[in-house]
């Protein structure tokens, strides 16, 4: 099997664009694949979402509720949200939501209560999400334990 780096790829897959750097390829039946983990990528893409600088888009919103298998009702309920207010977050596609901030707070905080159990890096992430008015500085990110960004 022919194999290869593509220096910057960008896939579409998650309803919203993700710029994958070095980004190792293989050869399947003439076609050029990524060749990763996507559960892992998957991970990654929600640490990165739960902590980003800018606010959260509708197709993040509906990448984190698939993700987590919730349909708009349940998603809605457990953010004391009609599910109407859901899919008008999702509708909003690669633009800002227009959710409140405690909303979109929460959500983050759900992210990382689910997926990291640490509570280091839980209180970490509040923090940081609790200073964002003032301090844009990025989190370093950990997938597995290892720091990634």
């Amino acid at each position: 099997m022919e194999r290869k780096i593509e220096k910057c790829f960008e896939d579409f897959g998650f309803g919203f664009k993700v710029k994958i750097i070095n980004a190792p390829m293989i050869k399947i039946r003439g076609e050029w694949v990524l060749d990763i983990n996507f559960k892992k990528l998957q991970l990654f893409l929600l640490l990165a979402l739960a902590q980003k600088p800018a606010r959260l888009t509708g197709n993040e919103i509906q990448f984190i509720r698939k993700y987590f298998q919730m349909t708009a009702s349940i998603f809605g309920k457990k953010f004391d949200v009609s599910h109407a207010a859901v899919l008008k977050w999702e509708k909003t596609k690669n633009h800002n939501t227009g959710m409140t901030w405690s909303t979109e707070k929460d959500i983050r905080l759900f992210i990382i209560s689910k997926i990291q159990p640490k509570p280091t890096y839980f209180l970490s992430v509040y923090n940081g999400l609790e200073n964002k008015a003032s301090n844009t500085k990025a989190i370093p990110l950990e997938l597995d334990g290892k720091k990634v960004a």
